[in-house]
């Protein structure tokens, strides 16, 4: 014990400034405490209270906890305090350290079977490996800690994740996954009330409409993030808001603002001793400086930063720093000079797996080797450019199907869970019904009584709320019946005009080209009516595949949408794409051609209303839940007086969506486009829920 209180006063008192706040009486007093389990646990407590005035001594709390841990045998403290450590080194900007004591922590935590250090050392492992570039182990870490989360149903870790998540796929440049990702996380902060995380993630999808160009549309989810950020100065996002603020002035070339922004970045850093967000605000200062044509201020700015970033090994910040000097040199007609940046980004984006790096240095090297004349470097670099982009999309596929298997094994426990209740339950009412039976034979008048009252009553309810849940179900089954006919009506009628009318068609062109005759005014009528029939066959042919397209109801809705965004993507001035994330597997017919109907309707909007020039589709299949996102960048609309006028256009997509049992959500404003998020229960083994 007075080994441990030497080594403990030599540590702190050798730190600047200690002795001169009020927690140094406090620490005395635990270090001359037995050393025993709740000693270790006060010095972890301790080592959280100095960590807004001091991480070097949090982290001397935690070396000690550590060292009395190992002397008595208590594990569970030992993973606690290589975690602290872990963390309060992430907060040091070493990341090296980090995840070093993470790894500990998790190796310790794993051996006990602890699952709540086992989770939250995976979500930092996820966190500090993403800062780090080293993306590949990335995704398994949150996705570990994500099993966890949803076994012992903490929201509070699920909302971190799937924010964690977000920020992945944002980094390697799958947006629309970001998203959705983003908004699971949103919608839990919401329904706790958790308005200071509900900040933070709104900046970060205020980030994804910035990446997708979407600059109105992130500038209104900035803006509420800054009021929110305002509110919580301590948390350290309010420089992060203001700094996504000036990237969006700065694309725009509204380069006053933009200046403001980062001004206002650097003073908060520096007056926090922030010194990683000091260098990543000269990063930007260096963008800014170069589009203005400020090259020397511009060189200084990315050099300093890269110095800094080199020094302590963080990956990220030394490609965005040789990046901005590679474009700079490019600028400069320094050609060879931006290569060897170029080529060194190259090689650091690979040795950490840094995906969306690689698509853009791939991106730059082709333009620079063709506008250079040297068409067969050019055409390797864009060979590359097009392996990387088909890399992501492969590498969130595979991550698709691992979080499939974690929602399986959920679903397993469930029900191990489940049956466990059940025999307990039974057990419970054999003991109930045993001890009924004793107190019915001592009080057996008095229970009568209670029970034929009881019963009445009882029948009575049960009457009047089957008589509601009738009504209720009646109503149901009309309306399910309603779509449903309309649907096997539009099916009827299809292939009635398929079959008898395109007979008719058909029939009629062969009689007419049959008809031999050499006089030039018939002939000249015989090639018109042709003609015409040839048209009526097409329009025919148009009208029955809108009504119940083939591809539907022969190959599934996956491919009868692929079909329909092909059809647009051929149409003159409209850019279509479709995104499935997820098995491909058939669902119910019904619910197949709802869906179907559901994404008709949201194409002619954006073709009849809002003059779109690029529609966006992306289906992510979950073994709960199909979830769509559909977004285009027409003139949008105002979602509160469209909602008020209920058009039918809307209408008819909120009912389809009720019917399934679904959610939507509705993201425009006038001048922005629109972005429709959709959620569907799913049954893994029966398709659709049943509406």
């Amino acid at each position: 014990m007075w080994a441990t209180i030497f080594l403990a006063g030599a540590l702190l008192f050798s730190i600047p400034g200690f002795g001169q706040d009020n927690n140094s009486e406090l620490f005395q007093q635990i270090t001359g405490m037995e050393d025993n389990i709740e000693k270790v646990d006060e010095l972890i407590n301790l080592s959280v209270i100095y960590r807004k005035t001091s991480l070097d001594t949090s982290i001397i709390c935690c070396d000690l906890a550590i060292k009395i841990s190992q002397s008595i045998e208590y594990t569970k403290g030992e993973a606690e305090a290589n975690y602290k450590k872990s963390f309060f080194y992430s907060k040091k900007d070493q990341y090296i350290s980090a995840i070093e004591y993470a790894k500990i922590a998790l190796e310790k935590a794993s051996s006990l079977k602890d699952s709540t250090i086992i989770a939250k050392a995976n979500y930092l492992l996820g966190n500090l490996t993403r800062i780090q570039s080293d993306n590949k182990p990335s995704y398994k870490f949150y996705l570990e800690a994500l099993k966890i989360y949803y076994h012992i149903k903490d929201t509070h870790g699920l909302k971190a994740v799937y924010n964690g998540l977000g920020n992945y796929f944002s980094k390697i440049g799958i947006y629309n996954s970001a998203a959705i990702y983003y908004d699971k996380s949103l919608q839990l902060a919401e329904a706790k009330g958790d308005t200071e995380n509900q900040g933070k993630i709104l900046s970060n999808l205020g980030s994804i409409y910035f990446k997708l160009k979407k600059y109105s549309l992130s500038k209104k989810y900035l803006e509420i993030s800054l009021e929110i950020a305002k509110m919580y100065p301590e948390n350290g996002e309010l420089a992060n808001v203001l700094s996504r603020l000036g990237n969006i002035e700065l694309n725009i070339e509204n380069f006053a603002n933009a200046r403001s922004y980062y001004s206002q970045v650097d003073s908060i850093c520096r007056a926090n001793d922030d010194i990683r967000n000091i260098h990543n605000c000269n990063i930007n200062f260096g963008n800014l400086y170069m589009k203005q044509g400020e090259y020397q201020k511009s060189l200084e700015k990315f050099e300093g930063a890269l110095a800094y970033f080199r020094e302590q090994d963080i990956a990220e910040g030394v490609i965005a720093a040789w990046q901005g000097i590679a474009e700079l040199n490019n600028l400069m007609a320094d050609i060879q000079t931006s290569i060897i940046y170029y080529d060194s980004c190259l090689q650091l984006a690979k040795k950490t797996n840094d995906l969306a790096r690689l698509e853009q240095i791939y991106s730059s090297l082709y333009l620079i080797y063709q506008n250079g004349g040297r068409s067969t470097e050019a055409l390797n670099y864009y060979i590359e450019y097009n392996s990387v982009k088909d890399s992501i999309y492969n590498l969130n596929a595979l991550i698709v199907n691992y979080e499939l298997d974690l929602l399986y094994e959920k679903e397993k426990k469930d029900l191990q869970i489940a049956s466990l209740k059940i025999d307990q339950q039974k057990k419970t009412r054999q003991r109930n019904a045993f001890l009924g039976i004793g107190l019915s034979l001592i009080f057996i008048a008095t229970l009568l009584l209670f029970f034929f009252r009881y019963r009445a009553r009882k029948n009575q309810v049960i009457s009047e709320q089957r008589i509601l849940q009738l009504q209720e179900e009646k109503k149901l089954m009309a309306a399910r019946f309603l779509v449903e006919g309309q649907e096997n009506e539009r099916k009827r009628i299809a292939s009635a005009i398929h079959d008898s009318l395109g007979v008719l068609l058909s029939t009629s062109k062969m009689h007419i080209t049959a008809i031999k005759d050499d006089n030039a005014e018939n002939r000249v009528l015989i090639d018109k009516a042709t003609k015409f029939l040839d048209e009526a066959n097409t329009e025919m042919r148009k009208i029955s595949h809108n009504m119940m397209p083939g591809a539907l109801s022969k190959l599934g809705l996956c491919e009868a949408l692929e079909d329909l965004f092909e059809t647009l993507d051929e149409t003159e001035g409209i850019d279509a794409r479709m995104e499935v994330l997820g098995p491909k597997e058939r669902l119910p017919e019904n619910q197949e051609i709802m869906i179907y109907r559901v994404v008709q309707e949201m194409v002619n909007n954006s073709l009849k209303h809002s003059r779109a020039e690029r529609i966006d589709l992306t289906l992510v299949i979950h073994p709960d839940e199909l979830d769509l996102s559909y977004s285009d960048n027409g003139k949008g609309f105002d979602v509160e007086e469209v909602m008020a006028k209920k058009t039918m256009g809307i209408q008819s997509i909120r009912s389809r969506v009720k019917f399934l049992d679904g959610i939507i959500k509705i993201d425009s404003a006038p001048g922005k486009g629109v972005v429709y998020r959709i959620s569907v229960p799913v049954d893994t083994k029966r398709g659709l829920t049943s509406i």
